[in-house]
């Protein structure tokens, strides 16, 4: 198998990833714009309030607070180890183990590929049920299905040519994103004059405390899910173990506060009429229109479509990263971790990515749309690939903080019991009863996602039994060079 500079063995048989390619603020916006700011706007703020009723505010801010435990590991973990594997190689300097750690990595690679096939299909829904608020125009479906390979095909272009472009592309539609929202939702607060704590009271959750966890998993903790997205890029980062740390907790400050308040703006000022707002399927586009004009609905579409174009587009990149990562350990066939001469991106593992992706998005439209129709059909399509995903991405933060501990004792570090012990565990125990809320009352055609996490898991173990003979479990020594 051939190996990169970058990897413990130290041959050079190909370039390795382009190092101090990304800088801290490129870090930031890599995590923000990957969170998708407009989310919160537009389509992680809606689920959440389809679950979660009134409650979608305390639900992102609830679940940001978790997430601030959670990061304890992953803010030790980022300044001992610098590796395209990210939380996998985290696991793995915890546990030493092949089935656990390799696991974790294609938890993480599920996630990715779920977060943009159906981030992909967003794109085609959330234009499609925004004419119609609009116009009261249907775009013909075949439309619908091109919109939602734009990002796969876009992801091909940007990861293909290596991460600066995916990091420039990154601050400039983050920082439209934050600046127009926070414009846009302080309008609605102050035009509509609707204030109300009843947001924050979780007893006003529509469906309960079952309706308020699975509103901050397939809403809150979905939208989050990004923050940590900068680890897969530690090989890459410049002075990675300073400031890798530093842009994930910088990253989600500014995102708990965002989404908290865009989100708690449209419930607030949607008052008495919060259902009808809901059931339009774009809340912040419909409230735009009724408080603000046409003209700024429509410039409100437009960015929210640009920046879910892109935030997948971007997030793609780590995902080839665990691809080539996972490869690089002979997990998965050796071509995947080979480098561009040029661009120094792992071109084979981004290809062979896009395929998956296009494959899934062609699948998942064609399935529930057949079963459910064009609205319905794609909003509950990409709702199960959301459902699966946040699942994985608990798990596998529950993974790494559980590692801490067992790391800090192999290298034999001083263990801070609150810090590194309890704050995490709490974080898990948290991170636990969401999915299990989330889970046990899925029903219809969000019972899909059980059957993808089942299927993942076991395809995972598998795949891991059958290289077995061909994996590499790097030592701690090796992961902290």
């Amino acid at each position: 198998m051939k190996m990169t500079n970058n990897s413990s063995s130290g041959a050079q048989t190909s370039p390795g990833l382009k190092k101090d390619a990304v800088r801290f603020w490129g870090l930031v916006f890599y995590a923000v714009s990957i969170i998708f700011p407009a989310g919160a706007f537009a389509v992680t703020g809606v689920t959440a309030m389809v679950f979660g009723g009134v409650t979608a505010p305390l639900a992102f801010l609830i679940a940001g607070a978790t997430l601030f435990l959670a990061i304890i590991a992953v803010y030790v973990f980022s300044e001992k180890i610098a590796n395209a594997g990210g939380y996998f190689k985290f696991v793995e300097a915890g546990t030493g183990n092949k089935y656990i750690s390799k696991s974790v990595g294609f938890w993480h690679l599920f996630w990715v590929v779920g977060d943009i096939v159906g981030a992909s299909i967003v794109v085609g829904w959330f234009v499609y049920v925004s004419l119609i608020a609009l116009f009261n125009y249907t775009l013909p479906f075949y439309a619908v299905v091109l919109l939602s390979l734009i990002v796969p095909v876009l992801y091909l272009i940007v990861g293909y040519f290596g991460i600066k472009v995916a990091t420039r592309t990154a601050m400039f539609i983050g920082l439209v994103q934050i600046v127009f929202f926070v414009i846009v939702a302080s309008a609605l607060l102050g035009l509509s004059g609707h204030h109300s704590l009843a947001a924050f009271n979780i007893a006003n959750s529509t469906n309960g405390l079952y309706g308020f966890f699975l509103a901050m998993v397939v809403g809150a903790f979905l939208a989050y899910g990004g923050y940590g997205s900068v680890v897969s890029l530690g090989e890459e980062a410049h002075l990675a173990k300073r400031s890798l740390k530093k842009a994930i907790v910088t990253a989600l400050l500014i995102m708990v506060a965002f989404d908290t308040f865009v989100v708690y703006a449209i419930v607030a000022s949607s008052g008495s009429n919060f259902s009808t707002v809901v059931s339009s399927f774009a809340p912040g586009i419909y409230l735009s229109q009724q408080y603000m004009g046409i003209d700024v609905a429509f410039l409100a579409l437009v960015i929210v479509v640009f920046a879910q174009i892109a935030s997948p587009v971007i997030f793609g990149n780590s995902g080839a990263r665990t691809i080539f990562a996972l490869a690089r350990d002979g997990v998965l066939p050796s071509s995947l971790a080979k480098v561009h001469k040029k661009y120094q991106s792992p071109h084979i593992a981004t290809i062979w990515l896009f395929v998956a992706l296009f494959v899934g998005v062609i699948a998942t439209i064609a399935g529930f749309v057949a079963a459910l129709g064009v609205a319905n059909g794609l909003f509950y399509g990409f709702s199960a690939w959301f459902t699966a995903i946040t699942v994985f991405t608990l798990l596998y933060h529950i993974f790494t903080n559980q590692s801490l501990a067992l790391f800090l004792r192999r290298t034999k570090e001083k263990i801070n019991i609150p810090f590194h012990i309890v704050g995490p565990a709490i974080a898990s125990v948290i991170m636990a009863i969401a999915i299990y809320y989330s889970l046990a009352g899925l029903s219809g055609p969000l019972l899909v996602a059980d059957f993808m996490i089942v299927v993942w898991i076991i395809l995972s173990i598998i795949i891991i039994y059958l290289r077995r003979g061909h994996t590499k479990v790097e030592s701690v020594e090796e992961l902290m060079k």
